[in-house]
């Protein structure tokens, strides 16, 4: 199959991932609005999300952690392949790799940070965290990558020429 042909392929797979991640939490925060209040909303609610319904607002609170979790693997394994698929260059795989590494332990200590001083899961330490995460669930490093092969290709050509 062609680049082209994969890289709509991956193009298709990451807006997927996206409405699917975000109607997800968007749903889920739904259902924590509501027993956080103890009231209903009025928005339509689709029916695969009522499954959420039966934990409480701290199991739900909590549960958003593993899922955030899991979806940063997702989009890892998403990023990964694609990158495998679309390049041949090792380098950018061990960027990515490592790019994932980075953000995840920053966010990891950020929270920890804030936890540990102020005894709370809040502010520009959560803030940090969160658009880390955000970062990491989504194609924005595979697609800077990808945009970067050209720039590694031409650079290791010049180094190659210049021996």
């Amino acid at each position: 199959m062609s680049k082209t042909k994969w890289l709509i392929i991956f193009l298709l797979l990451f807006a997927f991932l996206g409405y699917t991640r975000e109607f997800f939490f968007v749903h889920l925060n739904v259902i924590m609005f509501e027993k956080y209040y103890n009231r209903v909303s009025e928005a339509p609610f689709p029916e695969i999300m009522n499954v959420f319904r039966v934990f409480s607002y701290d199991t739900l609170y909590y549960s958003k952690y593993a899922y955030t979790v899991l979806w940063t693997l997702i989009y890892f394994a998403a990023n990964f392949y694609a990158l495998k698929k679309l390049t041949h260059s090792e380098l950018l795989l061990r960027i990515l790799k490592y790019s994932y590494l980075v953000m995840i332990v920053i966010a990891v200590i950020s929270m920890a940070y804030g936890y540990i001083l102020y005894d709370r899961l809040q502010d520009d330490e959560y803030t940090l965290s969160r658009w880390l995460m955000g970062i990491a669930q989504s194609p924005i490093i595979c697609l800077i990558l990808l945009a970067s092969e050209k720039l590694y290709n031409k650079s290791f050509k010049y180094d190659q020429e210049g021996q």
